[in-house]
């Protein structure tokens, strides 16, 4: 038998709570640091700047376009243009 919603809910009375004896646990401090790394395609870019003609042919970094971009276009052309878009 699969327990219901209404078995697993236990309501607890008010008396049986103190609130004083709750702890509130404050939020973390956001991670500036990682939020200030460069990603992968950061430093791929950077690596492909610096080898300049002699970044391998098979490593393709493709830009990332958006949904919005594509929206003007009429839809019979979409994913031709698409197409165009991805290195070969």
């Amino acid at each position: 038998m699969r327990p219901s919603v209404v078995r697993l809910v236990r309501i607890i009375p008010r008396k049986a709570l103190d609130p004083a004896a709750a702890k509130v646990v404050n939020a973390p401090p956001p991670q500036i640091q990682e939020i200030q790394q460069p990603t992968v395609l950061d430093l791929l870019r950077k690596q492909r700047e610096t080898a300049g003609a002699e970044w391998p042919a098979n490593i393709r970094i493709e830009p990332v376009v958006k949904k919005e971009a594509f929206k003007p276009v009429q839809a019979e052309v979409r994913t031709q243009l698409k197409k165009l878009l991805k290195e070969r």
